[in-house]
Order: structure tokens, then sequence, then C-alpha cells
């Protein structure tokens, strides 16, 4: 028996901020525009190379649940918040997921 309609393709756009204050910023934003059904927000620590060297950070991610369609908006979103001059921002398609919460992230964003 079919439980709806399929859901529409949906991803986690990641991206990583410097402090507390922008991370909610762009949260906040994604979510308020209907860009980002859900963003959470969890402390990482990062190690990377920067200008030759190599770098440790504590930073907080960002997973940001999203409609596949809307990816360049929320790319463009992000970086007009962003204060890092060269931010993390990746699409990772869901391949697979309970498709009530795929229809849910469908049906409160734009």
């Amino acid at each position: 028996m079919p439980i709806g309609p399929d859901p529409i393709p949906c991803a986690i756009v990641l991206t990583t901020c410097g402090s507390r204050g922008n991370a909610e910023a762009i949260a906040q934003s994604l979510v308020t525009q209907g860009l980002a059904a859900c963003v959470q927000i969890f402390p990482v620590d990062s190690i990377y190379k920067w200008q030759g060297e190599v770098e440790q950070a504590q930073e907080l991610m960002l997973f940001c649940k999203i409609k596949s369609a809307d990816y360049a908006e929320v790319e463009s979103a992000i970086r007009a918040l962003h204060t890092y001059e060269t931010p993390e921002i990746v699409e990772i398609a869901i391949e697979k997921g309970a498709p009530a919460y795929l229809r849910w992230i469908a049906s409160v964003t734009r």
C-alpha cells in the first residue's frame, strides 16, 4: 500500500564556521528563507592545509537539510554570510532516507 508520493530529491550541505555567531546566523538565515528544513550545528576539530601551512582549529560543522534543486541558492546564501575567505560548501546527495522525512524536508522548504 503506497504511503504517499515519492519524495523530492534532497541533500545535506556541509559548511564549517569559526564562530558560534557565524554558524547561527547562517543556520537562521537558511531556515528563515525556506532554503533549509533544518540545520544542525556540531563542534569539530579540524586539521587542514591553508596557504602552505598545516593548521588546526576548533570549528562548527553545519548539516543543512535541503531540496537538491535549491543547492545554488543555498550556496549563495551561505557565501553572503560566511566569514571565511574560502568556505567549505559541499552538497552530499541523500541516496536513501525515510520517505516521510524526505517529504517533510520538501514540505517546509520553498
